[in-house]
């Protein structure tokens, strides 16, 4: 019997390799993907830098399949609420409620964080700004058919808004204040909510 090789290790699913794939993933939602470093992350996972190296054979791999599984968590989303959602407002009201969860902040930051350094086009970033609108464009288009609204422009206002829900340092996705935006502390998540609400208002009615 010959001996397991790391491109072994690589190319086959094993339940330790992906359990501390999921354990990365969680570890990087609470930092910054861009300064991984494998030995801090092999502490807080409870494996070594040797591990992860067999596993996954370089600290770039690993984030790219890092990204993969939240481009993919955000697909699922999306296909679900569009088979939960009712009419296309419905589908965008879950999506909404679902991204703006305070306990999914991580993962919105993981996601804009590997948009943005895909800007570079090259690394474990390399496609992914591009990957992702291929990805949500189609079920966005299906669940807007016959409305009129422009995919494109749903999507780019509400990767906009999200952005700016993230732009409050303190951390709260959730939803507050008398929802009009101008609930008189100047509360910058509810002015967000309030102005995704207000674009669904004009685009869907």
């Amino acid at each position: 019997m010959s001996t397991p090789t790391p491109a072994d290790a690589r190319s086959r699913p094993s339940r330790r390799r992906e359990e501390i794939l999921a354990a990365t993933v969680r570890y990087v939602a609470e930092h910054n993907v861009s300064d991984l470093s494998l030995r801090p992350l092999a502490a807080q996972i409870g494996s070594s830098p040797r591990v992860l190296l067999y596993l996954f054979g370089s600290k770039e791999q690993l984030v790219r399949e890092v990204l993969a599984v939240g481009r993919a968590e955000q697909l699922a989303l999306l296909e679900r609420c569009e088979a939960e959602g009712g009419d296309a407002r419905e589908t965008l009201e879950l999506l909404w409620e679902w991204l703006t969860k305070p306990e999914h902040r991580g993962a919105l930051r993981l996601f804009f964080e590997g948009y943005v350094r895909a800007f570079g086009g090259s690394g474990p970033w390399l496609d992914f700004g591009t990957a992702s609108l291929d990805e949500w464009l189609p079920p966005l288009e299906r669940a807007l058919d016959g409305t009129g609204a422009n995919p494109t422009v749903v999507l780019a206002v509400l990767r906009g808004l999200l952005l700016d829900l993230l732009a409050d340092g303190g951390g709260s996705g959730g939803r507050s204040g008398n929802g009009d935006g101008n609930d008189g502390g100047g509360n910058h998540a509810a002015r967000v909510h309030a102005a995704w609400h207000a674009f669904l208002d004009a685009t869907l009615g």
